[in-house]
């Protein structure tokens, strides 16, 4: 038996960008990938088990949705196997292999939503990767599932008894209580709130930077980026001297980049969107959805020249932003330009997405019992953002991507706007408090 219930405000904004996507012709694999590949033994037959069991566990994994009706089926599909690849030979055939399994779209429809694949290589290794539809995943979710999976592929293997800690609230619960709080009066005041404060910047904000060719319409699938890294001493410095205004080195790099998009825009208010995770309570830490969102966070560098003046500033907006983190942004879209609920961004916005170490250990370490792990260098898909920067914390520093659309800007647009983050950075982990 499976349940129906409405989609959540991010689900609505999604499938209608799929069905826009279609219609154009493109697919983007909006998928939640996390690839590895594993040196030691694997037992295929207890994965497929533990694989199963999972599945199991998330219902939500063998979702399907109806498109126009904007319903979502819990638990409609039947628990797959996991997916067995055929290696090529060479380590960059099977890489690309691998990255073409995990961009194969889903049935949306019919479901399911995930799925396992593995590929047998020489020497004891297999290359592995789990792979779910946003639409029912996120980043932290996707360590959820792994530790789920790493448990029970040990009961399986080892024959050994297993209870896994209960999921306390599920991801339908979570949308539920969503719904109903933004169909309330409380949130609705919310929603007005946060309209009224971003009356000049607009739900999704526009912040276009030096080389902006204004090219529409932009093929939204044409893309490059880049990575950079922050080593250790440099984020230990910069944490030194985020502590005291009660910030973390991730906020200050999130400020950087403000003040890089202000040199760079000619703008006086400088506007992006931040990722919000929504993991806030504990009862969460087991449920697998899609719980993050964004928010719009707005700051004015050029009215504050000295640093420690702006970063206070800058946690200032940045904690009010965050308060309001429960109001799904695709709310906050609908109520400011319907037009662009369930479309491709018509206008250049910046995003500022962070993966801190703490996330990751809420949930344990990404693994499976009895083999060494590494990780596989394997994305998919695009962003809907003209500049999405992605920072990625371990506790050797932290890594920096830079996804852009190419259609509106050149490479070396991006690197200059890297460059300032990255000169502001080393600047500020010089100061000591």
């Amino acid at each position: 038996m499976h349940e129906s219930m409405q989609v959540s405000w991010n689900q609505r904004h999604r499938l209608g960008q799929t069905l826009e996507d279609a219609e154009s012709g493109v697919f983007n694999p909006h998928h939640a990938t996390l690839p590895m590949a594993f040196t030691g033994p694997l037992d295929l037959a207890a994965m497929n088990r533990a694989w199963h069991a999972l599945q199991r566990r998330h219902p939500v994994l063998l979702s399907g949705f109806d498109l126009n009706a904007l319903v979502w089926h819990i638990g409609l599909a039947d628990p797959v196997d996991l997916q067995q690849l055929a290696t090529a030979g060479t380590e960059d055939a099977d890489v690309a292999a691998l990255r073409s399994a995990c961009a194969v779209p889903f049935d949306l429809e019919r479901g399911p939503m995930a799925r396992l694949l593995v590929m047998a290589r020489p020497d004891e290794e297999t290359y592995f990767a789990f792979v779910a539809e946003h639409l029912v995943s996120d980043g932290w979710s996707l360590n959820v599932l792994m530790r789920d999976l790493s448990a029970l592929y040990a009961a399986e293997r080892d024959g050994s008894g297993l209870e896994l800690s209960p999921v306390q609230m599920t991801f339908p619960d979570f949308v539920r209580r969503q719904n109903r709080m933004m169909d309330s009066p409380e949130g609705r005041q919310a929603l007005e709130r946060l309209a009224a404060g971003l009356s000049g910047v607009g739900a999704i904000p526009a912040m276009p930077i030096s080389g902006f060719s204004g090219h529409s319409p932009v093929r939204y699938e044409a893309k490059d980026g880049f990575s950079r890294r922050l080593p250790l001493d440099v984020c230990q410095s910069l944490g030194k001297v985020a502590r005291p205004l009660r910030m973390t080195a991730l906020n200050l790099m999130h400020a950087a980049l403000h003040r890089s998009l202000f040199t760079l825009s000619g703008s006086e208010s400088v506007a992006t969107t931040l990722s919000t995770a929504n993991r806030e309570l504990p009862e969460l830490h087991q449920t697998t959805g899609w719980l993050a969102s964004k928010a719009v966070l707005t700051s004015e560098p050029g009215s504050r020249p000295e640093a420690e003046d702006f970063l206070r500033h800058f946690r200032q907006r940045m904690f009010a932003t965050l308060d309001d983190g429960h109001v799904p942004w695709p709310a906050l879209i609908d109520r400011m330009d319907p037009d662009a609920v369930g479309r491709q961004s018509r206008v250049p916005y910046v995003t500022f997405n962070a993966r801190p170490l703490g996330m990751r250990k809420t949930v344990g370490t990404v693994g499976m019992p009895g083999v060494r792990t590494r990780p596989l260098p394997i994305s998919v898909g695009w962003h809907d953002a003209s500049i999405a920067t992605f920072w990625d914390e371990d506790e050797d520093g932290v890594t920096a991507t830079v996804n852009f659309k190419t259609d509106w800007y050149a490479r070396g647009d991006v690197e200059a706007l890297w460059d300032g983050v990255d000169a502001l950075l080393r600047t500020w982990a010089t100061q000591r408090r």
